[in-house]
């Protein structure tokens, strides 16, 4: 009677027993998650372009400005600037009483304004002849500058005719920032020599004549302002 009772209680534990996992199995791996690319990073944004530096603020004028090369410009000028020396070695001025050039008209030599201009022509001479080429030992190293006469006149509004006798150069100003630089009268070429070597003293570079000529006989079929029209 003992011995059946045991059978009884065994029988229904194994009955409810699961399935035995296989001795070693190691439990499935996860699957890694989807790897999300990052977003690109936004394109920086470009400056924007610096302001124009107009320094000068003082005329009004649409004007025609011809190279011996035959380009021309045609563009409104707010801006005009004279050198305080002759080469803007000592900069430039605004002053209304430097704006100003000389003509000769045949009876007489007078002061005129731009306002004043209705055309101005520059016609070089000829290389070899009309060339003056000197060197200022005021500059170390020296300044050299190689200089063609020309022939300048200028027709007023007034209809007056003359002769320019202003060697100063001269600097426009364009509403959009261009700027253009011209001689009047006695078109010029300089440069600098460089530092001799060891530190002596400077002397004369009779080379550097050769080279302004060579910049000179370029600028007088290119680049060289010839003519000069106020609308």
């Amino acid at each position: 009677m003992r011995t059946i009772l045991l059978t009884l209680l065994v029988v229904p534990t194994l009955a409810f027993a699961g399935p035995k996992a296989k001795p070693g199995a190691a439990p499935a791996p996860a699957e890694p998650p989807p790897v999300v690319a990052p977003a690109p990073a936004p394109a920086p944004e470009e400056p924007p372009p610096p302001p124009v530096d107009i320094k000068a603020h003082n005329l009004a004028l649409s004007v025609t400005v011809t190279r011996m090369d035959k380009t021309t410009i045609t563009k409104h000028v707010q801006g005009v600037e004279r050198s305080s020396d002759f080469h803007g070695d000592a900069g430039w001025t605004t002053d209304a009483k430097d704006l100003k050039f000389n003509v000769d008209t045949g009876k007489g030599e007078k002061a005129v304004s731009w306002t004043d201009v209705k055309s101005v022509s520059v016609v070089p001479g000829k290389m070899g002849d009309d060339v003056d080429c000197t060197y200022s030992s005021d500059f170390n190293p020296f300044m050299y500058e190689c200089s063609i006469r020309t022939t300048s006149t200028v027709v007023l509004k007034d209809g007056t005719k003359g002769t320019i006798d202003t060697r100063n150069k001269w600097r426009f100003t364009f509403d959009d920032g261009e700027q253009v630089e011209f001689y009047l009268l006695k078109y010029t070429v300089r440069e600098q020599d460089e530092p001799t070597a060891g530190g002596e003293d400077a002397v004369e570079n009779m080379g550097m004549y050769t080279k302004l000529q060579q910049a000179l006989r370029a600028d007088i079929k290119g680049s060289m302002v010839t003519s000069i029209t106020i609308q």
